[in-house]
């Protein structure tokens, strides 16, 4: 027997109800979380192939035309990535862990899958609608207005399923996970929502994409990443919750960043003086959170360190952790005024958002997969060599690229900037053009550790579909509630 998750008082320790048995198949109530997981693990082959496309169309915008071209490939691929892997994938992690900390079955489980077909049906049409010229134009999935409308329902699905859920529960305490995966599925919809509001001038439309961007990366991919990764830490290793605290702190911190530090790619624009100030100082909880969470998953590890190549779930948590904190300081440094002056607009902030997502989130989806998959299938992971080598090549790939693009906006933040002030070169006409030539060079060379990040998704992929497929049979979780030991 498993014990049920759950925060025991004393010691902290998260438990859950479970048994154990072997099984070649999904065990009764996972359905849905496998269907998800394994799901989103096919949309992350596929998004990361079209974003890399949509990099190197950036950086020759002459291979490529048509439903190919920049401006129609890069919200498609966007669409992939946050909709068809990110949403799908954690939610497919959300409803892993939900009947194991609540003591109950899945809520609509029916539901669940149903809205797993809906939001992949929606991600490929979205993305042939775009390609083929019919999107809105407007950043960051360019999706026809009808599209959104059943985006956003789907996205009411995860937050039906987890409140539903928690309401039935027979755990009377709360593991900190579910104050992370609560907050994310509710507000998403709500972000979503706020995010295509018709009826927005050029400075509404900046804000608004802004803000969905850095609000659903701060409240889907960081904070129901980083929840779901203290309950897979906890499970794989055996130990207790190192600090109930710390959780805290992470999570009112999140609570706090969700909807500004986006607004510090705007400094210096037509967004009014006060609003930059406020939100360099919210932003300020986002590396604070980064430390709490990564402090506490660390502990949590405690005397499991000395075996921790053979965890491959704690190791991609950890790791993620690390990489948000890195990134949380860039954005923190890039946000103040003086900073802002040179690198907004720049590539730099294109490269903070691929390191939150493909770095960041993709570790976090990694260590929950890791976990779930082979609870719920019956099978050990295919490959734990397979599983280390996608976290150096996820580790050096979105690391080399996140340091690339930084590069690239400050040498072009400088030359724009020296050209206004010292008159070395003109910013605009001809002048414009001379301060291109260091950026391609810096974005040619970001194409080859993308193309590093993209392998190591691959890797991830596979890997979970062998081990499916591949994967030595072993034992199952299955869920004993109260309903079914009655």
């Amino acid at each position: 027997m498993l014990p049920a998750v759950r925060d025991d008082p004393r010691s902290n320790v998260a438990s859950s109800q479970t048994a154990e048995t072997p099984t070649r198949s999904e065990p009764r109530g996972d359905r849905a979380a496998s269907l998800h997981l394994l799901g989103s693990s096919l949309f992350l082959a596929f998004a990361g192939i079209a974003f890399f496309a949509s990099l190197v169309a950036m950086r020759f915008p002459a291979i490529f035309s048509g439903p190919l071209s920049y401006g129609r490939l890069r919200p498609a691929a966007l669409t992939a990535v946050f909709l068809g892997w990110l949403v799908l994938g954690f939610a497919g992690g959300i409803y892993y862990v939900l009947p194991r900390l609540t003591g109950t079955p899945l809520w609509g489980e029916g539901l669940a899958v149903a809205g797993f077909w809906a939001t992949a049906a929606v991600t490929v049409v979205g993305m042939a609608a775009v390609a083929l010229g019919l999107g809105d134009g407007l950043a960051p999935f360019s999706l026809p207005w009808y599209l959104d409308v059943v985006v956003f329902a789907t996205l009411l699905v995860p937050a039906a399923v987890t409140v539903q859920t928690l309401r039935r529960r027979h755990e009377p305490n709360s593991y900190v996970t579910i104050w992370y995966v609560l907050a994310g599925t509710v507000l998403a919809p709500l972000l979503y929502l706020l995010g295509n509001l018709p009826g927005r001038g050029a400075l509404g439309q900046a804000l608004q994409e802004t803000t969905f961007v850095a609000g659903f990366i701060v409240l889907w991919v960081i904070a129901v990443g980083a929840g779901l990764a203290f309950f897979v830490v906890a499970k794989e290793t055996e130990e207790p919750l190192a600090s109930r605290r710390l959780a805290k702190v992470g999570f009112w911190s999140l609570a706090f960043t969700a909807f500004w530090w986006g607004q510090l790619q705007l400094v210096h624009g037509p967004t009014p003086a006060w609003v930059g100030a406020v939100a360099l100082v919210m932003a300020l909880a986002f590396p604070l959170a980064a430390v709490a969470v990564g402090f506490d998953l660390a502990a949590t590890v405690g005397s499991a360190w000395s075996r921790l190549r053979e965890l491959p779930a704690s190791s991609a948590a950890l790791a993620a952790s690390a990489m948000w904190l890195a990134i949380s300081a860039v954005v923190v440094v890039s946000g103040l005024r003086s900073s802002a002056a040179v690198v907004g607009l720049t590539l730099l902030w294109d490269g903070v958002v691929y390191g939150l997502v493909f770095g960041v989130g993709g570790l976090f989806f990694a260590a929950v997969a890791f976990r779930a998959v082979p609870a719920v299938t019956g099978r050990h992971l295919f490959s734990i060599d397979l599983a280390r080598r996608y976290l150096r090549w996820t580790v050096a790939g979105v690391g080399g690229t996140v340091l690339l693009f930084v590069l690239a906006g400050l040498v072009a933040g400088y030359a724009w900037t020296g050209g206004s002030f010292l008159g070395v070169v003109s910013d605009t006409g001809d002048g414009w053009a001379q301060t291109a030539g260091p950026v391609r060079v810096l974005s040619g060379l970001a194409l080859l550790t993308a193309a590093v990040t993209l392998g190591g998704q691959l890797m991830l992929a596979a890997n979970l579909y062998r081990t499916v497929t591949s994967g030595r049979a072993g034992m199952a979780e299955v869920l004993q509630t109260k309903e079914t030991t009655r």
